[in-house]
């Protein structure tokens, strides 16, 4: 392995867990919502755990797949989850290899998700319609899985790039830098990098509803969205928003309240004048979880009335 290879996987795929100090939500938090913590052993050995939520009387005859994108786990994407749980549907999320709840010693790829999904999936053999929901990272994989298999018919892809070569060249300025990475990424899952998902796209009969914000600086809307969106497909349903950065989902205030409070973070922590796991945890005690992550309500109606 090179160097360039292995500066991405410490970088980029590495092994991700909840920093100190940065608030998350539990499923304890709400209410009479219910999980149930469960694992399976993937084909390379590693120990996958998975989850679901609901609330009682949920909707016994679909199932909601909800993938994280990049990131310490599911669980930073439990305000998603619980809105789509009050509204009657039961949830299946995970941790990624290499990540929070589940083993490995990095994520390694960004197509190992695409992996430990459809092995998840094939694990449970579920008797139900399932839909797919993902951000980000997850918004891809929901396009890998829609491109590959026939039990998923529907999706939501919220701020998802379209493959790994146009997310790559849309964040490494230096071509050369870009190839390397590129060529790691092809030869550690070429079943997924080859995929075509903008032909698949432009012949899809799949129903996907795409969320973009025009502002996204992590997966840019010229190299995602205007895409889906010239390929003219009725099947495709396209929504955009403005000045919600990479979370399209959130509340303009939310996303505003999130560059505030990460912004400044960042910047104390390169002043060095946040240096411990207590002085983290000092910044963030008088954070707002529910402010940081207040979702945007007529978003998440689209998304409801599109899987009901």
């Amino acid at each position: 392995m090179g160097f360039i290879s292995k500066q991405y996987i410490k970088r980029f795929v590495s092994r991700y867990d909840k920093e100190v100090g940065i608030p998350y939500y539990s499923y304890t938090d709400f209410a009479n919502l219910k999980q149930e913590a469960l694992s399976f052993t993937n084909s390379k050995g590693i120990k996958i755990s998975y989850f679901y939520y609901y609330y009682p009387n949920y909707n016994k005859d679909k199932i909601i797949l909800f993938l994280p994108g990049i990131g310490p786990g599911h669980t930073a994407y439990l305000k998603e989850i619980e809105e789509i749980c009050k509204r009657g549907f039961k949830v299946l999320s995970l941790d990624y290899t290499g990540t929070d709840k589940s083993e490995g010693k990095y994520l390694g790829s960004l197509n190992t998700p695409s992996e430990d999904v459809n092995e998840l999936l094939d694990y449970l053999t579920l008797d139900k319609e399932v839909i797919v929901i993902g951000h980000s990272l997850g918004g891809y994989t929901s396009l890998n899985l829609l491109n590959l298999r026939n039990d998923i018919n529907k999706g939501v892809i919220m701020a998802g790039f379209l493959s790994v070569d146009s997310l790559i060249n849309s964040l490494v300025k230096s071509k050369f830098i870009s190839k390397q990475i590129l060529k790691y990424e092809r030869k550690k899952y070429p079943n997924y990098y080859d995929l075509d998902n903008v032909s698949f796209l432009k012949e899809s009969k799949k129903k996907i509803l795409f969320i973009h914000s025009l502002d996204d600086q992590m997966v840019p809307y010229k190299s995602s969205l205007e895409v889906v969106e010239k390929l003219n497909n009725e099947n495709l349903i396209t929504v955009t928003v403005d000045q919600r950065g990479h979370n399209p989902n959130y509340s303009e205030k939310a996303s505003k309240y999130l560059q505030e409070v990460f912004g400044k973070y960042n910047e104390l922590i390169k002043e060095k004048k946040i240096k411990t796991d207590k002085d983290k945890i000092n910044y963030f005690k008088d954070v707002s979880l529910a402010d940081l992550v207040e979702q945007d309500q007529k978003i998440i109606e689209e998304i409801i009335n599109f899987i009901k």
